[in-house]
Parts: structure tokens; C-alpha cells; sequence
């Protein structure tokens, strides 16, 4: 491929959050940059249509230095209630547009996950054994290991979880507790969350580094949902007995989809552009800062 002054990205998943706001990161930051849509309606000269349920063997990939696979289905039920659609959107179709991209040497990132480990102890290394416990984390180790078979132009990057203001069940929660709500939290299930603005910042850097493997982006350690509705509670300023702590295994969560642990060693990502973890309360303050400024009282 010719070589030009601008890099040129594609990312595949361009519906999905982390895709969106990824596209307009790497605008800004100099990319040309080609996203996918599952939506007929969004095409454009910088977008095309790909469903990665259907059928690729066909489809044209353009000319770009570096792809980055955002989509997936990441719900822990759906993977579980869907497993052949789950699989084909997990493992066979990245991994076929991933062979296609690097015989013609494109860069590719895989997004995965820290529920490739058993998260039974926190801050698992990069380099430990994939012991993955949900039908989810068999899926993200088995695109893993067939991605870093690729050689040096495949890199992985896992993730914990990314909070979003907007969206998820911390961001409910802030609206039920300032309504005067009562929620209910998992005592035995926790979180080690990061911001989605250092996640794109690793992407970034990732995507303009050519040594491949597997980074890890996580928060500095774990805390349970109950300790983090408590410290909402606390922040939108209403009473702490608003939050009634239960264990996700006696409310029809399936063991294996229990997370006691989903911290990760971030050594490699902290040497690459000097990353240094959160604690989780620092995150939640961080990205719901507008909206507790919204729930406490004028």
C-alpha cells in the first residue's frame, strides 16, 4: 500500500459507543478514517454497510493502514441465549475480516475483554491463562488466540468496564436515587471501571504502534455495584439505606457470569503512554460529574 502522510483507520462497528466516539477521536487527531454501519441508511463515502451476522466471503474491505474491530455482542445473556449468532459476531467474522486485512498488511486491534480470565482474583497480567468462566469470555479468548495467530499486525486490547454517563445501570441509578428510588445492588459482583476518553486515548496510541500482542486498560481495582451505588447515594446526596445490598446469585444471576474480580495489570499500556489506573470512585466521579450536579437539590 502506498504510503501517505495522513494514516488511514477503519473501524469496524461504527453503530456501536466506543466506534462512534472513536471516529470523531481520530478525526481530530489527523486520521482518514472509513467506519461500518448496520444501518442501510447511514451509508456515505465514509461508511458502508457490514453485518457481521451475515455472510463476508464477499465483502471489499478498503485500503487503510490500521482496522479496529468495535463490534460485538458483549452482553452476557445474549451470548448465553444466543450462542451460534453470538459466536459468528465474536469469533468468526473478526477473525475472517482480520485475515483479509493483514495478507495485505494491515495493522488490526481486536477490543476484548477481562472476562477471558476466570476473574476470580484481581489484576490478572497480560500474559496469563485465558480460564474464561461465561459463554461470552470462551467467545473473546477464542477470537484472542486465533487474532494473535496473525503474527505482529495483531494486537489485542482488553477492556473493563467503560462507564458512560448516558447509559448503563450506574447512570439509572443516579436517576432512581434522586427521585427518591430505592435499587437494589450485587454485593458479590464487582467492577474495576475505566472512562471512555482513556480508552480512546489507548486505542489511539495503539493504532500507531506496530509491535502487536495484548495491552490491558483497566481501572486501579475492583469495587462491588454495592459499594458503588452507595458512593452514588452519597454523591446525589440522599440517604444511604436508598440502597439495599443482595447477592447476584440469589437473583438468577448464573455463577458463571459472576465477576468477584475484573481488575487487570496495565504495566504494558502504563510504559506505552504512561497510564496510571483509577480507583473506581475517581471514574464515577469523573463521568458522572453532570449528572450529580443535576440530581442535588438548587
Amino acid at each position: 500500500m502506498k504510503a501517505t502522510s495522513r494514516p488511514r483507520t477503519l473501524i469496524i462497528g461504527g453503530d456501536a459507543t466506543i466506534g462512534r466516539e472513536l471516529k470523531r477521536y481520530l478525526l481530530a487527531a489527523g486520521h482518514d478514517v472509513i467506519a461500518t454501519t448496520r444501518r442501510r441508511d447511514r451509508e456515505c463515502p465514509t461508511t458502508f454497510f457490514l453485518n457481521m451476522a451475515e455472510d463476508l466471503s464477499e465483502i471489499e474491505l478498503p485500503r487503510v493502514n490500521t482496522a479496529v474491530i468495535c463490534a460485538a455482542i458483549t452482553r452476557f445473556s445474549d451470548c448465553r441465549n444466543f450462542p451460534e449468532l453470538a459466536r459468528r459476531v465474536n469469533v468468526e467474522a473478526p477473525i475472517s475480516l482480520s485475515k483479509k486485512l493483514v495478507a495485505r498488511g494491515t495493522r488490526v486491534l481486536l477490543l476484548s475483554t477481562a472476562a477471558v480470565f476466570d476473574c476470580l482474583s484481581p489484576n490478572a497480567k497480560g500474559n496469563d491463562r485465558r480460564a474464561p468462566r461465561s459463554v461470552y469470555g470462551r467467545l473473546k479468548a477464542e477470537a484472542e488466540e486465533s487474532m494473535l495467530d496473525l503474527g505482529h499486525s495483531a494486537t489485542v486490547l482488553r477492556l473493563t468496564k467503560v462507564l458512560l454517563a448516558d447509559q448503563g445501570v450506574l447512570a439509572r441509578w443516579i436517576d432512581d436515587l434522586r427521585d427518591g428510588q430505592t435499587i437494589r445492588a450485587f454485593t458479590d459482583h464487582r467492577l474495576s471501571p475505566i472512562t471512555l476518553d482513556d480508552t480512546l486515548k489507548a486505542i489511539g496510541a495503539i493504532t500507531e504502534h506496530t509491535d502487536g500482542g495484548v495491552y490491558q486498560l483497566s481501572g486501579g481495582t475492583d469495587i462491588s455495584f454495592e459499594e458503588a451505588a452507595r458512593h452514588l447515594a452519597a454523591r446525589v446526596g440522599t440517604s444511604q439505606q436508598k440502597v439495599i445490598g443482595v447477592k447476584a446469585a440469589d437473583n438468577g444471576v448464573p455463577s458463571d457470569e459472576i465477576t468477584p474480580y475484573t481488575s487487570l495489570d496495565t504495566g504494558r499500556l502504563n510504559a506505552l503512554i504512561g497510564y496510571n489506573p483509577l480507583h473506581p470512585r475517581t471514574v464515577i466521579d469523573s463521568v458522572f460529574a453532570a449528572n450529580f450536579a443535576k440530581a442535588r437539590p438548587q
